[in-house]
């Protein structure tokens, strides 16, 4: 059933990307790879460099498209030559098991990558001793979804703060920070690419059955106001397939949707609305997507957490150095008294939480 679903969300993708255009001439491969941080720095949101040619993933891909074994080796002698804070942007490229299989350099550029984030986190630490374990015990807080249409924060009083994270499952992170999370006695919300559920329905799973309430994030992650309205809402129905397929859910059973980038149109809306979903937004954003360094992350999420007050923040379980910071988080705002609440949908049956 789920292999079926994939299937055809896959197909109805790939009709609606096959008049992309060819994008432009983008210089030589020692560019594009030095392009890399310049672009994650200089674009102004995370659509933009999700879309930038220069980004790693559209970098690797071209080279998995030439199906050339020269060009995995220039692609490796390219990498070999990057300070290890750029390395770190195409570690998730490299690990890819289609990409690794054919860079012989993979082995050596991830131990690379993994001594550059040991190191980073020992600097957190030394910087931010981590405090003995303190339960924080989330909030409930529950949520009609068939009335409440969009969530921001907002009706949240001063001191308490709800976590989300977007973008996953991913295979070794999303398992981590469950870990991190269930330490503290935190729930948070997830809102899941179709794509990496239907990829990694075991994690789905594991995110469900820790307590944390699951939401579909599109299939994947396309920035819907720029897309014909009739894609948007394949984007939405489709990605919402995928989770609740992962989930063992039946169709229509998952309460929350999150909008790629917060970009909607008003009929995008009402299509999210009318299907039954509580929409989420945020009002802190940790820009844990922009900010590699675990240190400089840390003191982001701090100055977002002093200058609002209380919410809802924005992370993502696909990344390394949100994986790292977390704990630090955590313990930051058990220092500060700050609760942790858990939005709780009513009316529907796969909820693990219970509201009191």
């Amino acid at each position: 059933m789920l292999r079926g679903a994939l299937t055809l969300a896959r197909l109805v993708m790939t009709v609606l990307f096959a008049a992309a255009p060819p994008p432009p001439a983008l210089g030589t491969l020692h560019h594009q790879v030095r392009r890399a941080k310049h672009e994650l720095e200089t674009q102004k949101d995370q659509g933009g460099y999700r879309a930038s040619p220069y980004h790693p993933t559209e970098i690797v891909e071209r080279i998995h498209a030439m199906e050339s074994d020269a060009a995995w080796g220039e692609l490796c002698a390219e990498l070999a030559q990057l300070p290890d804070d750029e390395l770190e942007l195409f570690e998730d490229e490299i690990r890819k098991p289609d990409h690794a299989r054919r860079m012989p350099c993979a082995a050596a550029l991830l131990r690379r990558t993994d001594a550059y984030w040991k190191d980073a986190e020992k600097k957190l630490g030394q910087a931010h001793p981590l405090a003995p374990a303190t339960k924080l015990e989330s909030v409930p807080v529950t949520v009609d979804v068939a009335r409440e249409h969009v969530l921001n924060g907002m009706d949240l009083p001063a001191g308490e703060i709800a976590l989300t994270f977007d973008d996953g499952p991913h295979a070794t992170r999303t398992p981590r920070i469950l870990a991190i999370l269930a330490a503290a006695g935190v729930k948070a919300t997830f809102f899941e690419i179709g794509r990496n559920a239907a990829a990694h329905p075991e994690i789905s799973r594991q995110v469900a059955a820790a307590g944390h309430p699951v939401g579909s994030h599109t299939f994947t992650h396309a920035n819907l106001p720029t897309v014909p309205e009739a894609h948007a809402e394949t984007e939405i129905e489709s990605g919402e397939a995928a989770v609740t397929l992962a989930l063992g859910l039946q169709p229509g059973h998952l309460p929350y949707f999150r909008f790629p980038y917060g970009a909607k149109t008003p009929a995008e809306q009402a299509f999210v609305s009318g299907r039954g979903n509580s929409t989420f937004f945020w009002n802190m954003d940790s820009e844990d997507w922009r900010i590699r360094d675990p240190h400089q992350l840390f003191l982001n999420v701090l100055a977002q957490i002093d200058h609002e007050g209380h919410g809802i923040i924005l992370f993502h379980d696909i990344h390394e150095q949100t994986a790292i910071v977390l704990p630090h988080v955590l313990a930051e705002l058990a220092a500060r008294h700050i609760k942790t609440v858990v939005y709780v949908p009513t009316g529907t049956p796969h909820v693990l939480v219970e509201a009191r």
